[in-house]
């Protein structure tokens, strides 16, 4: 028997892969976002979270045994010019989720993707936060199966507005017309922990399936990596010579190293170099350009 998993937010970076992900290891994948989306492969629904009968209907229909909580504002810049948007989306649509699942499927086992980030000095950082707590207490008070998920920096090939993904992009199209001119970058020097969505994603898997409710579980590479690193390795794989000019034009709140002790006891461990994944990232945009 197929297992059904509901993952919100399928149409996003993360969501792309892990649609394709459990789908191919034999789960009944049902995909959420605002707009329904045609899929070959896995069912999509059109579902705004922030309307809250639109995820009632559709847990409804639905039924799902896990559910895989990806949809949010994940934008550090746009929740400086829109606070107000970053904490609707991130809190109100997730108590929206959690409270159609308590209301149809109370043993659905929900995984929610938190952020490093949620302890930064940022509106995003507090929409995150709040969303962890949210998710947490809902698990305590009403005996839900609700696990919070924190990852760091996600990399890795697809439509991502990460630093390494524009980066990679801007590269792709020096390449095409064959110019070499100074990329803007802020921080370069400061460090951050970049884990390969991919692994991201078998994480996920691992959590649905064998974490313990009412846990957070972080999740990273525990390697701390500069931008002038990510620049350095994109210099080995292009004959473009590379340029860079620092800008710092909003404060800078580097996360901490992920502990990921309790995902590693599950028998987790990341699989995807670092190189490999700025390879592929690299790869998919030269193929988009």
């Amino acid at each position: 028997m197929n297992k059904r998993i509901l993952i919100t937010g399928a149409a996003g970076f993360t969501g792309t892969h892990a649609c394709s992900y459990f789908y191919e290891n034999g789960y009944q994948v049902i995909g959420t976002s605002r707009n329904e989306l045609a899929s070959q492969k896995w069912e999509m629904a059109g579902c705004d979270l922030l309307d809250k009968s639109q995820i009632l209907h559709v847990i409804k229909k639905y039924k799902p045994d896990y559910c895989l909580h990806l949809a949010g504002n994940n934008s550090v810049v746009h929740s400086w010019t829109n606070p107000m948007s970053a904490i609707e989306s991130n809190v109100m649509g997730t108590l929206h989720l959690l409270e159609a699942i308590r209301q149809i499927k109370e043993e659905c086992r929900t995984v929610i993707a938190g952020s490093a980030l949620s302890g930064g000095n940022h509106p995003y950082a507090v929409s995150k936060l709040f969303q962890e707590n949210l998710a947490l207490e809902w698990s305590r008070l009403f005996q839900l199966p609700i696990i919070v998920a924190k990852p760091s920096n996600l990399i890795g090939p697809g439509q991502s507005a990460g630093i390494v993904s524009i980066l990679a992009r801007q590269i792709a199209e020096l390449e095409k017309i064959n110019v070499s001119k100074p990329i803007t970058i802020s921080h370069l020097e400061n460090v951050r922990e970049f884990l390969d969505v991919r692994d991201a994603v078998s994480a996920y898997d691992i959590l649905l399936n064998k974490g313990s409710v009412n846990t957070t579980y972080e999740m990273g590479s525990s390697r701390l990596i500069s931008l002038s690193d990510i620049t350095n390795t994109y210099q080995t794989l292009t004959s473009i010579k590379l340029t860079f000019a620092n800008s710092s034009s909003l404060p800078d709140c580097p996360p901490p190293l992920m502990n990921s002790k309790k995902l590693k006891d599950l028998n987790w461990q990341p699989k995807i170099p670092l190189k490999s994944s700025i390879t592929d990232i690299l790869t998919y945009f030269r193929n988009q350009v």
